[in-house]
């Protein structure tokens, strides 16, 4: 009798969901939520209606239709925008659809805009997040799009919260990598023709204020491909000791991770290189 009795709720609250995300219902909507504060309705389906893809695609702005798109699967409303999203305008080719990794690779061919976000860099992944949160605070939100981040009940699937996973990452790695330029500050970069480039440190280059300047070195980051030009605290304690422990004033010079540049003194605060 319990397990009846749950299901038919369950089954209820499902096709009441379902009523009013549809689109003849938004009206009541608030009204109908503000007589139910106690219930929690699942994966935002009253926050907005779930279009199919082949519904989304209505909404490209033809015939004077209003225009749709979608990021991450949530769909906002671009109409105020139709300039830039409408026919003939610069960003007509996310009209209609879910482009989340176009926004990033830059191709906007219909090989590119694509929901996968598969094999993106952390950049990429944190540049996607902007983009939704720039259309969250400019357009209108209006609902989900049933497919690689949401499915037909409206609960965030597999894909989406694989993303979230990696997002957390690239968070993560991107305080990290903050860290590390306060660390072990970007060198100043000048470049003359006929005489040159110039790379040097002072108490303000890279944009790190500090009490000392540094010395360039070439920094081979752990992750990274290439080495950068970091300047490397020339006294004191290494970086990450202990405040009392015993150290030889030369500060990080004897990272193992930094490598002196050809040609430069190990105790400038320049380089130069002649062409």
């Amino acid at each position: 009798m319990i397990v009846k009795l749950f299901v038919s709720i369950s089954l209820f609250m499902l096709i009441f969901s379902y009523i009013l995300s549809l689109d003849s219902f938004k009206d009541w909507r608030s009204l109908v939520l503000s007589l139910f504060p106690f219930v929690k309705f699942e994966s935002g389906i009253l926050s907005g209606r779930l279009f199919t893809k082949n519904e989304l695609e209505k909404f490209s702005g033809q015939d004077g239709s209003p225009v749709y798109l979608a990021i991450l699967g949530d769909v906002f409303d671009v109409t105020s925008g139709n300039k830039h999203y409408g026919e003939g305008g610069g960003y007509h080719f996310f009209a209609g659809k879910d482009g989340t990794r176009a926004y990033v690779s830059g191709k906007f061919t219909a090989e590119g805009l694509v929901e996968d976000t598969s094999g993106l860099s952390h950049a990429d992944l944190l540049g996607i997040v902007e983009w939704n949160n720039f259309y969250k605070k400019q357009y209108t939100f209006i609902g989900r799009l049933v497919g690689h981040f949401y499915d037909e009940a409206g609960q965030e699937t597999a894909a989406l919260k694989d993303f979230q996973r990696r997002l957390n990452e690239a968070k993560s790695a991107k305080s990290s990598d903050e860290d590390d330029m306060r660390r072990y500050p970007p060198c100043n970069f000048e470049y003359k023709q006929g005489q040159g480039r110039r790379i040097w440190c002072s108490t303000l280059s890279g944009g790190v204020q500090r009490s000392w300047a540094g010395y360039p070195r070439q920094y081979f980051q752990p992750g990274k491909t290439d080495p950068r030009c970091a300047c490397v605290k020339e006294s004191g304690a290494p970086s990450g000791s202990e405040p009392l422990s015993e150290h030889d004033n030369r500060g990080d010079l004897d990272n193992p991770l930094m490598k002196l540049y050809e040609g430069c003194h190990p105790e400038s605060y320049e380089c130069r290189f002649t062409e």
